[in-house]
Protein backbone atom coordinates (compact mmCIF):
# COMPACT_ATOMS: atom_id res chain seq x y z
CA UNK A 1 0.00 0.00 0.00
CA UNK A 2 1.53 3.80 -1.24
CA UNK A 3 2.19 6.18 1.65
CA UNK A 4 -0.98 8.23 1.67
CA UNK A 5 -3.60 5.46 0.51
CA UNK A 6 -6.38 4.65 2.40
CA UNK A 7 -8.18 0.92 2.75
CA UNK A 8 -11.69 0.91 3.93
CA UNK A 9 -13.41 -2.00 4.92
CA UNK A 10 -16.32 -0.66 5.83
CA UNK A 11 -18.36 1.58 8.67
CA UNK A 12 -16.86 0.98 12.03
CA UNK A 13 -20.00 0.93 13.67
CA UNK A 14 -23.70 0.99 12.26
CA UNK A 15 -25.09 5.11 11.79
CA UNK A 16 -27.26 5.50 14.61
CA UNK A 17 -29.55 8.75 15.56
CA UNK A 18 -28.54 9.82 18.87
CA UNK A 19 -28.04 13.11 20.88
CA UNK A 20 -24.69 14.73 22.30
CA UNK A 21 -23.62 15.95 18.08
CA UNK A 22 -22.15 18.99 17.07
CA UNK A 23 -24.68 20.83 15.02
CA UNK A 24 -22.73 23.31 12.29
CA UNK A 25 -23.98 26.03 10.07
CA UNK A 26 -23.86 25.35 6.19
CA UNK A 27 -19.91 26.58 5.60
CA UNK A 28 -18.53 26.43 8.91
CA UNK A 29 -15.25 24.98 9.34
CA UNK A 30 -15.48 21.55 11.45
CA UNK A 31 -14.02 21.09 14.85
CA UNK A 32 -11.20 18.88 15.61
CA UNK A 33 -9.95 17.39 19.20
CA UNK A 34 -6.97 16.46 19.35
CA UNK A 35 -5.82 14.25 22.79
CA UNK A 36 -2.23 13.76 23.51
CA UNK A 37 -0.52 12.61 26.68
CA UNK A 38 2.28 15.84 26.44
CA UNK A 39 2.24 19.22 24.70
CA UNK A 40 3.80 19.02 21.26
CA UNK A 41 5.68 22.55 22.34
CA UNK A 42 8.34 22.83 22.35
CA UNK A 43 8.93 20.08 19.73
CA UNK A 44 11.97 18.06 21.13
CA UNK A 45 10.90 14.84 20.35
CA UNK A 46 9.66 12.77 17.24
CA UNK A 47 6.11 12.95 19.25
CA UNK A 48 5.56 15.90 19.57
CA UNK A 49 6.80 16.95 16.35
CA UNK A 50 4.68 14.46 14.17
CA UNK A 51 1.86 15.77 16.61
CA UNK A 52 3.07 19.53 16.59
CA UNK A 53 2.74 19.19 12.53
CA UNK A 54 -0.59 17.10 11.88
CA UNK A 55 -2.27 19.33 14.23
CA UNK A 56 -1.04 22.26 11.87
CA UNK A 57 -2.09 20.75 8.80
CA UNK A 58 -5.70 19.86 9.42
CA UNK A 59 -5.65 23.67 11.23
CA UNK A 60 -5.74 24.40 7.52
CA UNK A 61 -9.38 23.54 6.88
CA UNK A 62 -10.68 22.87 10.47
CA UNK A 63 -10.79 24.26 13.97
CA UNK A 64 -8.67 22.34 16.24
CA UNK A 65 -7.95 21.79 19.82
CA UNK A 66 -4.98 20.29 21.44
CA UNK A 67 -5.33 18.85 24.61
CA UNK A 68 -2.24 17.37 27.10
CA UNK A 69 -1.89 15.71 30.41
CA UNK A 70 -0.14 18.02 32.14
CA UNK A 71 1.61 21.23 31.26
CA UNK A 72 0.59 22.54 27.92
CA UNK A 73 2.98 25.49 27.03
CA UNK A 74 2.49 28.44 24.97
CA UNK A 75 0.52 27.86 21.60
CA UNK A 76 0.37 31.82 20.37
CA UNK A 77 1.51 32.03 17.85
CA UNK A 78 -0.32 28.14 16.65
CA UNK A 79 -3.10 27.85 14.05
CA UNK A 80 -4.77 25.49 17.17
CA UNK A 81 -5.87 26.09 20.57
CA UNK A 82 -3.45 24.06 23.17
CA UNK A 83 -4.75 23.22 26.91
CA UNK A 84 -3.63 21.22 29.70
CA UNK A 85 -5.62 18.47 31.60
CA UNK A 86 -3.67 18.12 35.15
CA UNK A 87 -2.83 14.79 36.07
CA UNK A 88 -0.73 12.89 38.52
CA UNK A 89 -1.11 9.43 39.03
CA UNK A 90 1.01 7.57 41.72
CA UNK A 91 2.98 4.60 41.20
CA UNK A 92 0.86 2.53 43.50
CA UNK A 93 -2.50 3.66 41.50
CA UNK A 94 -0.93 3.13 38.62
CA UNK A 95 0.57 -0.18 39.54
CA UNK A 96 -2.51 -1.86 40.61
CA UNK A 97 -4.47 -0.63 37.62
CA UNK A 98 -1.58 -2.49 35.70
CA UNK A 99 -2.25 -6.15 36.64
CA UNK A 100 -3.90 -6.84 33.86
CA UNK A 101 -4.01 -3.76 31.31
CA UNK A 102 -0.33 -2.26 30.03
CA UNK A 103 0.88 -0.21 32.64
CA UNK A 104 0.91 3.12 29.90
CA UNK A 105 -2.84 2.62 29.79
CA UNK A 106 -2.89 2.55 33.97
CA UNK A 107 -0.44 5.51 34.18
CA UNK A 108 -2.13 8.05 31.48
CA UNK A 109 -5.88 7.05 32.29
CA UNK A 110 -7.49 10.27 32.67
CA UNK A 111 -11.53 11.09 33.69
CA UNK A 112 -11.19 14.60 32.83
CA UNK A 113 -9.72 13.99 29.08
CA UNK A 114 -12.82 11.39 28.86
CA UNK A 115 -15.19 14.55 30.02
CA UNK A 116 -13.00 16.82 27.66
CA UNK A 117 -13.59 14.16 24.86
CA UNK A 118 -17.56 13.89 25.52
CA UNK A 119 -18.22 17.66 25.36
CA UNK A 120 -20.67 18.13 22.27
CA UNK A 121 -18.74 20.62 20.59
CA UNK A 122 -15.94 18.23 17.96
CA UNK A 123 -16.60 16.72 14.73
CA UNK A 124 -13.80 14.80 14.63
CA UNK A 125 -11.01 13.36 17.76
CA UNK A 126 -7.81 12.37 16.94
CA UNK A 127 -6.02 10.43 19.24
CA UNK A 128 -2.01 10.05 20.12
CA UNK A 129 -1.14 6.30 20.90
CA UNK A 130 -3.89 3.42 21.40
CA UNK A 131 -3.23 4.23 25.24
CA UNK A 132 -5.52 7.42 24.96
CA UNK A 133 -8.45 5.76 23.01
CA UNK A 134 -10.27 4.94 26.30
CA UNK A 135 -10.62 8.42 26.94
CA UNK A 136 -12.37 9.15 23.71
CA UNK A 137 -15.24 6.21 24.57
CA UNK A 138 -18.04 8.81 25.67
CA UNK A 139 -17.93 11.07 22.32
CA UNK A 140 -20.47 10.05 19.92
CA UNK A 141 -18.63 11.24 17.11
CA UNK A 142 -15.71 9.29 14.68
CA UNK A 143 -12.52 8.88 16.73
CA UNK A 144 -9.22 8.45 14.69
CA UNK A 145 -5.96 6.61 16.09
CA UNK A 146 -2.46 8.39 15.34
CA UNK A 147 -0.77 4.89 15.81
CA UNK A 148 3.28 6.15 16.25
CA UNK A 149 4.00 2.38 16.12
CA UNK A 150 2.48 -1.01 16.75
CA UNK A 151 2.83 -0.48 20.51
CA UNK A 152 3.00 -4.04 21.20
CA UNK A 153 5.86 -5.11 18.38
CA UNK A 154 7.76 -2.20 19.71
CA UNK A 155 8.27 -4.03 23.50
CA UNK A 156 8.81 -7.08 21.98
CA UNK A 157 11.66 -5.54 20.10
CA UNK A 158 12.55 -3.73 23.09
CA UNK A 159 11.99 -7.06 25.18
CA UNK A 160 14.76 -8.54 22.51
CA UNK A 161 17.27 -6.58 23.53
CA UNK A 162 17.13 -6.35 27.19
CA UNK A 163 20.18 -7.09 29.31
CA UNK A 164 18.95 -8.99 32.15
CA UNK A 165 15.89 -11.76 32.11
CA UNK A 166 13.84 -9.81 34.64
CA UNK A 167 13.80 -7.16 32.61
CA UNK A 168 13.14 -9.29 30.05
CA UNK A 169 10.43 -11.11 31.28
CA UNK A 170 8.31 -7.73 32.75
CA UNK A 171 8.51 -6.16 28.82
CA UNK A 172 7.29 -9.63 27.35
CA UNK A 173 4.43 -9.24 29.75
CA UNK A 174 3.81 -5.75 29.01
CA UNK A 175 4.16 -7.11 25.01
CA UNK A 176 0.67 -9.59 25.69
CA UNK A 177 -0.89 -7.16 27.64
CA UNK A 178 -0.63 -4.14 24.68
CA UNK A 179 -1.09 -6.54 21.95
CA UNK A 180 -4.43 -7.90 23.63
CA UNK A 181 -5.20 -3.89 23.87
CA UNK A 182 -4.33 -2.90 20.68
CA UNK A 183 -6.31 -5.55 18.60
CA UNK A 184 -9.32 -4.42 20.28
CA UNK A 185 -8.38 -0.84 20.43
CA UNK A 186 -8.37 -0.63 16.15
CA UNK A 187 -11.37 -2.25 15.73
CA UNK A 188 -13.25 -0.11 17.74
CA UNK A 189 -12.39 3.40 16.15
CA UNK A 190 -13.75 4.69 13.02
CA UNK A 191 -10.39 4.79 11.01
CA UNK A 192 -5.99 4.53 12.01
CA UNK A 193 -3.76 6.46 10.87
CA UNK A 194 -0.43 4.44 10.70
CA UNK A 195 3.34 5.53 9.92
CA UNK A 196 3.84 2.95 7.34
CA UNK A 197 2.80 0.94 4.88
CA UNK A 198 4.17 -2.26 7.43
CA UNK A 199 2.45 -1.07 10.38
CA UNK A 200 -0.81 -0.66 8.31
CA UNK A 201 -0.62 -4.05 7.20
CA UNK A 202 -0.83 -5.52 10.92
CA UNK A 203 -3.66 -2.75 11.56
CA UNK A 204 -5.28 -4.33 8.54
CA UNK A 205 -5.08 -7.75 9.69
CA UNK A 206 -6.37 -6.83 12.80
CA UNK A 207 -9.22 -5.93 11.39
CA UNK A 208 -9.31 -1.99 11.66
CA UNK A 209 -12.16 -0.31 9.51
CA UNK A 210 -9.96 1.91 7.84
CA UNK A 211 -6.15 2.78 7.40
CA UNK A 212 -5.02 5.71 5.98
CA UNK A 213 -1.34 5.57 5.99
CA UNK A 214 0.55 8.91 7.43
CA UNK A 215 4.21 8.76 7.43
CA UNK A 216 6.13 11.05 9.49
CA UNK A 217 7.34 14.62 7.68
CA UNK A 218 9.65 16.91 7.86
CA UNK A 219 9.51 20.79 7.55
CA UNK A 220 11.68 21.06 4.47
CA UNK A 221 11.27 24.72 4.06
CA UNK A 222 12.82 25.84 7.35
CA UNK A 223 15.82 23.52 7.04
CA UNK A 224 18.11 24.88 4.95
CA UNK A 225 20.17 22.25 2.71
CA UNK A 226 23.91 21.86 3.41
CA UNK A 227 25.28 21.90 -0.17
CA UNK A 228 28.86 21.15 0.81
CA UNK A 229 30.21 18.08 2.89
CA UNK A 230 31.62 20.03 6.40
CA UNK A 231 35.08 19.61 7.39
CA UNK A 232 36.21 17.32 9.60
CA UNK A 233 34.66 13.71 11.02
CA UNK A 234 32.47 14.92 13.45
CA UNK A 235 29.41 11.87 13.59
CA UNK A 236 26.19 12.63 15.20
CA UNK A 237 23.41 10.49 17.04
CA UNK A 238 20.61 12.44 18.00
CA UNK A 239 17.50 10.61 19.93
CA UNK A 240 16.09 10.58 23.23
CA UNK A 241 18.47 8.79 25.55
CA UNK A 242 16.18 7.72 28.38
CA UNK A 243 14.60 5.81 25.60
CA UNK A 244 16.09 2.05 25.28
CA UNK A 245 16.72 1.41 21.87
CA UNK A 246 18.47 4.63 21.13
CA UNK A 247 20.55 4.24 24.39
CA UNK A 248 22.08 0.59 22.91
CA UNK A 249 22.42 2.39 19.54
CA UNK A 250 24.17 5.53 21.37
CA UNK A 251 26.59 2.86 23.13
CA UNK A 252 27.06 0.58 19.89
CA UNK A 253 28.42 3.91 18.32
CA UNK A 254 30.58 4.71 20.82
CA UNK A 255 31.96 1.87 22.26
CA UNK A 256 32.28 -0.35 18.73
CA UNK A 257 31.75 1.57 15.67
CA UNK A 258 33.97 4.53 16.62
CA UNK A 259 37.29 2.55 17.27
CA UNK A 260 36.74 1.14 14.02
CA UNK A 261 36.16 4.27 12.01
CA UNK A 262 39.28 5.65 14.20
CA UNK A 263 41.74 3.01 12.98
CA UNK A 264 40.76 4.53 9.31
CA UNK A 265 40.22 8.33 10.43
CA UNK A 266 42.04 9.63 13.40
CA UNK A 267 40.11 12.51 14.05
CA UNK A 268 36.95 11.19 14.09
CA UNK A 269 35.17 12.03 16.60
CA UNK A 270 30.97 11.36 18.19
CA UNK A 271 28.40 13.20 19.73
CA UNK A 272 25.61 12.37 21.27
CA UNK A 273 22.56 14.69 21.43
CA UNK A 274 19.31 14.14 23.47
CA UNK A 275 17.42 14.32 26.75
CA UNK A 276 17.77 12.15 29.57
CA UNK A 277 21.34 10.53 28.97
CA UNK A 278 22.99 10.41 32.15
CA UNK A 279 22.96 6.84 32.48
CA UNK A 280 25.25 7.17 29.08
CA UNK A 281 28.01 9.15 31.47
CA UNK A 282 30.53 6.55 31.32
CA UNK A 283 30.70 6.84 27.34
CA UNK A 284 31.86 10.41 27.58
CA UNK A 285 35.64 10.53 26.92
CA UNK A 286 38.50 12.18 24.37
CA UNK A 287 36.56 11.15 21.49
CA UNK A 288 32.68 10.95 23.18
CA UNK A 289 31.15 14.17 23.69
CA UNK A 290 27.87 13.45 25.43
CA UNK A 291 26.26 17.25 24.51
CA UNK A 292 22.56 16.10 25.89
CA UNK A 293 19.51 18.06 25.06
CA UNK A 294 20.16 21.51 23.06
CA UNK A 295 17.87 24.37 22.11
CA UNK A 296 18.17 23.28 18.20
CA UNK A 297 19.51 20.69 16.67
CA UNK A 298 20.06 22.36 13.40
CA UNK A 299 22.91 24.02 14.64
CA UNK A 300 23.95 20.04 15.58
CA UNK A 301 23.53 18.98 11.96
CA UNK A 302 25.39 21.47 9.82
CA UNK A 303 28.58 20.58 12.05
CA UNK A 304 28.62 16.74 11.47
CA UNK A 305 30.15 14.81 8.79
CA UNK A 306 27.44 12.22 8.94
CA UNK A 307 24.27 11.28 11.13
CA UNK A 308 25.06 7.61 12.29
CA UNK A 309 22.22 5.60 13.11
CA UNK A 310 23.14 2.14 14.69
CA UNK A 311 19.30 1.23 15.76
CA UNK A 312 18.61 -2.06 16.34
CA UNK A 313 14.53 -1.97 18.33
CA UNK A 314 12.00 0.15 17.42
CA UNK A 315 9.16 0.51 14.93
CA UNK A 316 7.66 3.41 12.52
CA UNK A 317 9.74 5.88 10.65
CA UNK A 318 12.69 8.14 12.48
CA UNK A 319 12.22 12.28 12.44
CA UNK A 320 15.65 12.07 13.36
CA UNK A 321 16.38 10.65 9.89
CA UNK A 322 14.07 13.06 7.86
CA UNK A 323 15.37 16.05 9.84
CA UNK A 324 19.44 14.35 8.35
CA UNK A 325 17.86 14.52 5.12
CA UNK A 326 16.50 17.98 4.84
CA UNK A 327 19.78 19.38 6.18
CA UNK A 328 21.88 17.39 3.29
CA UNK A 329 23.56 15.39 6.00
CA UNK A 330 24.94 11.87 5.10
CA UNK A 331 23.31 9.62 7.09
CA UNK A 332 24.85 5.66 7.90
CA UNK A 333 22.28 3.51 9.41
CA UNK A 334 21.32 0.01 9.94
CA UNK A 335 17.75 -1.18 7.88
CA UNK A 336 16.18 -0.62 10.71
CA UNK A 337 16.36 2.50 11.56
CA UNK A 338 15.74 3.86 8.17
CA UNK A 339 12.63 1.31 7.94
CA UNK A 340 9.78 2.43 6.49
CA UNK A 341 11.35 5.53 4.52
CA UNK A 342 11.62 4.57 0.64
CA UNK A 343 15.47 5.55 1.27
CA UNK A 344 17.87 3.37 -1.16
CA UNK A 345 21.12 2.34 -0.37
CA UNK A 346 23.80 3.94 -2.12
CA UNK A 347 22.06 6.77 -3.11
CA UNK A 348 20.22 8.22 -0.35
CA UNK A 349 21.83 6.25 2.36
CA UNK A 350 24.86 3.89 3.20
CA UNK A 351 23.42 0.92 5.25
CA UNK A 352 25.07 -1.14 7.46
CA UNK A 353 24.09 -4.57 9.36
CA UNK A 354 27.20 -4.87 11.82
CA UNK A 355 29.83 -2.98 13.46
CA UNK A 356 32.25 -3.77 11.06
CA UNK A 357 29.81 -2.75 8.11
CA UNK A 358 28.78 0.41 10.03
CA UNK A 359 32.17 1.69 10.81
CA UNK A 360 33.40 0.91 6.73
CA UNK A 361 30.53 3.16 5.26
CA UNK A 362 31.42 5.75 7.98
CA UNK A 363 34.79 5.60 6.53
CA UNK A 364 33.86 6.03 2.87
CA UNK A 365 31.78 9.19 3.78
CA UNK A 366 34.32 10.54 5.78
CA UNK A 367 36.77 10.47 2.74
CA UNK A 368 35.16 10.77 -0.15
CA UNK A 369 33.52 14.48 -0.47
CA UNK A 370 31.51 13.51 -4.12
CA UNK A 371 29.95 10.48 -2.43
CA UNK A 372 28.81 12.94 0.46
CA UNK A 373 27.74 15.80 -1.34
CA UNK A 374 25.64 12.93 -3.85
CA UNK A 375 24.03 11.47 -0.60
CA UNK A 376 23.03 14.87 0.42
CA UNK A 377 21.40 16.12 -2.73
CA UNK A 378 19.74 13.22 -3.43
CA UNK A 379 18.06 12.54 0.62
CA UNK A 380 17.14 16.05 0.07
CA UNK A 381 14.96 15.46 -2.78
CA UNK A 382 13.44 13.11 -1.55
CA UNK A 383 12.98 14.76 1.63
CA UNK A 384 11.24 17.73 -0.26
CA UNK A 385 9.57 15.36 -3.25
CA UNK A 386 7.88 13.11 -0.67
CA UNK A 387 8.19 13.86 2.83
CA UNK A 388 7.51 17.35 3.89
CA UNK A 389 4.36 17.91 6.20
CA UNK A 390 2.30 19.69 3.99
CA UNK A 391 2.57 16.54 1.63
CA UNK A 392 2.39 13.61 4.09
CA UNK A 393 -0.23 15.32 6.00
CA UNK A 394 -3.10 15.90 3.24
CA UNK A 395 -4.24 12.34 3.75
CA UNK A 396 -5.03 12.61 7.15
CA UNK A 397 -6.81 16.16 6.71
CA UNK A 398 -9.04 14.80 3.93
CA UNK A 399 -9.97 11.57 6.22
CA UNK A 400 -10.76 14.07 8.83
CA UNK A 401 -13.08 15.90 6.64
CA UNK A 402 -14.72 13.42 5.10
CA UNK A 403 -15.63 11.50 8.86
CA UNK A 404 -16.40 15.58 9.68
CA UNK A 405 -19.43 15.61 7.12
CA UNK A 406 -20.37 12.07 7.80
CA UNK A 407 -21.42 13.66 11.79
CA UNK A 408 -23.30 16.71 9.60
CA UNK A 409 -24.92 13.38 8.61
CA UNK A 410 -26.00 12.09 12.28
CA UNK A 411 -23.77 9.07 12.35
CA UNK A 412 -23.82 7.74 15.74
CA UNK A 413 -21.15 6.54 18.17
CA UNK A 414 -18.04 5.94 16.25
CA UNK A 415 -15.42 4.04 19.13
CA UNK A 416 -16.72 1.26 20.78
CA UNK A 417 -14.38 0.32 23.92
CA UNK A 418 -15.74 -2.84 24.94
CA UNK A 419 -16.40 -3.42 28.35
CA UNK A 420 -13.37 -6.01 29.16
CA UNK A 421 -11.15 -6.12 32.33
CA UNK A 422 -8.12 -5.51 30.30
CA UNK A 423 -8.92 -1.80 30.22
CA UNK A 424 -8.58 0.30 33.39
CA UNK A 425 -11.59 2.05 35.61
CA UNK A 426 -14.41 -0.10 34.15
CA UNK A 427 -17.87 0.72 35.80
CA UNK A 428 -16.30 4.02 36.60
CA UNK A 429 -17.41 5.46 33.31
CA UNK A 430 -14.52 6.01 30.88
CA UNK A 431 -10.77 6.27 31.33
CA UNK A 432 -7.61 7.26 29.30
CA UNK A 433 -3.63 5.87 30.23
Amino acid sequence: MRAGESKEKGPATANVDGPGLARRAPGEPSHTLILAAESPLPPRSGVRLRVLHLARQLARSSQVDVAVLGPAGRAADEPFELSSIPHHRSRSATAMRAWRSPYVVAKQRSEAMAALAAVPRWDTVQVEFPSLVPAACGTRVPVVLDAHNVESDLLGSIADQASSGPSRLRLRWEEQKMRRFERRVVTNVAAVCATSDADAEVFERWGAAEVVVVPNGVDTAAIPHRRTPVAGARLLYVGHLGYEPNAAAARELARDVLPLVRAEVPDASVRLVGRDGARLCSLAGQHVELAGEVPEVLPELRAARAVVLPLRAGSGTRLKVLEAMAAGVPIVATPLAVAGIALRDGEHVLLGATPRELAAQVVRVCCDDALASALSDQARDLAARAYDWSIVGEPLRELHERLAASVAGCVGPRVRVPRKPDYPGQGNGPSGR
